[in-house]
């Protein structure tokens, strides 16, 4: 797993590997949001630990600071609570006969659309002093 996490010299391959990073995420979503959407639980919490774990995984490949994840896990969490809500709102206006499965499209969506843009905001190592 340690191996996993590490980058090459192989630009093209860190990114391929960041995204699938980001690809099991949003199957971890979209499977969490179908199996526990209609549970007296619900499935915020777990989409929040879900989304954390993400940019920790993503910090960590990438060789971020703490500082850096726990910005960008706290404005990751919020974005991605008020796109999801928002988002299934809009989607269940246009469709209301797609039930859970809006909630799970935009889940998806939105899981990637944050991974996609903290892939590209470490990537480029912005984060590390003196540069």
């Amino acid at each position: 797993m340690k191996r996993f996490f590490s980058r090459s010299d192989n630009a093209r391959r860190d990114l391929l590997t960041s995204n699938f990073i980001v690809l099991l995420f949003v199957l971890a979503h979209a499977l969490t949001c179908l199996v526990l959407h209609d549970t007296k639980v619900g499935d915020g919490i777990f989409l929040t630990c879900l989304t954390i774990a993400m940019v920790f995984a993503l910090i960590k490949f990438y060789g971020a600071t703490f500082d850096v994840f726990l910005g960008l896990a706290f404005l990751s969490c919020f974005a991605g609570f008020y796109i999801g809500t928002e988002g299934a709102g809009l989607l269940e206006r246009a469709v209301p006969s797609w039930g859970v499965w809006i909630n799970v499209i935009v889940t998806m969506v939105t899981t990637g659309v944050l991974g996609e843009i903290i892939i590209l905001l470490v990537r480029r190592n912005w984060h590390v002093k003196g540069r």
